[in-house]
């Protein structure tokens, strides 16, 4: 009800985005205890992170998700509260650990109007101070615990390197909130554990889920990645050469990996290692190294892209189109401009590109023109990155 009384400061201010860990049987008990303290009717316990918000009820309310907006804020005038329809009196006591930050908070609640005394508050404001410090003690035996499992599968290691796969040394660093080395990323990307987003590592849910079922919170993205990170500690052994028109490259499999690698016949560089091998098929690999390799979306515009002549223009000007994005260019390498639709001119750098290459500047034109050209067309270049897969060649290697 709009009318309900409600008390506190606003509970979601700063919230930290680090995970928090409560035991059922310590927030049971505690919750308990602010009811006695309290002379209230119900209690709860809402605990806030980065990945949202989980609110425990006592005694429990069935289809309660989170607390209304009100109840977070202090702002009860005409507040919707039809969440708690029964509630008539709150009061909301923050959590917060030793650098003030807001790690969630503990409210008591009743069906009914009531008054708290100055003591009673100092009292629950104590408690949840209480309740702090175990939510802030759990995160670190929970660190700690998978610091200690890493270093000794870490030792173990050293005297037999198959005791662990990188996958699960990476999935403890994660635990640990230490950062995966670039070998533990990869493989972590290969098992459908993490992923690659906006130059960061993070875990997939599958992942989180599986450290969720041993009382572990995922950290947060870690660690900028690049895309078929160099693996120079795996032990590679050549099993195919793959020709795709003039150029040649050495396949081979890292069993500790699990994992295929590539890097150009002849070169003692690193091996690269790939997210496809041989259940995804030869085509898929081949695609994989294709985009590795060249810059295949500039090639499958200045291949694909529609040279409309039938367009009135000024002298020196060429209009484009693929799928429906249009642009215009003019100039040269040394000054090149491209306008979408008839938009402002906007410079564009075309260094590197010859003088009597006019696709290569309209090309190009396109991929400043429409910045997210990659991934409008993603499927359709990847699909010609197989249609190119068939025409190349792989030879095994014995």
């Amino acid at each position: 009800m709009a009318g309900a009384q409600i008390y506190g400061v606003k509970a979601v201010e700063a919230e930290a985005a680090a995970p928090r860990i409560v035991s059922a049987a310590d927030h049971a008990a505690l919750a308990e205890l602010a009811r006695a303290i309290s002379g209230a009717s119900g209690a709860c316990i809402r605990l806030a992170d980065g990945a949202g918000a989980r609110v425990m009820f006592h005694p429990a309310r069935d289809g309660v998700t989170d607390l209304p907006a009100a109840f977070l804020t202090g702002e009860g005038a005409g507040a919707d509260l039809s969440a708690l329809p029964d509630v008539q009196f709150w009061a909301s006591f923050p959590l917060r650990d030793a650098s003030g930050r807001v790690l969630g908070l503990l409210g008591v609640m009743d069906d009914k109007p009531r008054a708290l005394s100055q003591g009673v508050i100092r009292q629950l404001q104590l408690l949840a101070n209480v309740l702090a410090a175990q939510v802030v003690m759990a995160e670190s035996a929970v660190r700690m615990v998978a610091r200690r499992t890493l270093k000794l599968i870490e030792d173990v290691v050293e005297v037999d390197d198959a005791a662990a796969s990188p996958v699960l040394r990476g999935l403890l660093r994660f635990a640990a909130g230490e950062v995966p080395n670039s070998t533990e990323a990869m493989a972590l990307r290969i098992a459908g554990l993490a992923e690659a987003k906006g130059g960061k590592l993070e875990l997939t849910p599958v992942a989180e889920g599986i450290l969720a079922q041993q009382g572990i919170a995922a950290a947060a993205p870690v660690e900028v990645v690049e895309d078929a990170p160099p693996a120079p500690a795996a032990e590679f052994a050549p099993m195919a050469r793959l020709r795709i028109g003039v150029e040649s490259f050495d396949i081979a499999r890292a069993e500790a990996l699990d994992a295929l690698g590539f890097r150009v016949t002849g070169s003692n560089g690193d091996w690269r290692v790939l997210q496809n091998g041989l259940e995804e098929g030869w085509p898929e690999i081949i695609a994989e190294v294709l985009k590795a390799t060249r810059d295949v979306v500039m090639e499958y515009v200045r291949m694909h892209m529609i040279h409309e002549r039938d367009v009135a223009l000024p002298e020196g000007q060429y209009h484009y189109d693929l799928y429906g994005m249009g642009w215009t260019v003019r100039g040269t390498p040394e000054h090149a401009e491209v306008s979408l639709n008839g938009a402002d001119w906007a410079v564009f750098d075309a260094s590197g590109v010859a003088w009597d290459s006019p696709r290569d500047l309209s090309a190009r034109a396109a991929l400043a023109g429409y910045p997210d050209i990659g991934e409008r067309i993603g499927g359709d270049v990847h699909e010609w990155c197989k249609r190119l897969a068939a025409g190349s060649e792989v030879v095994p290697v014995f």
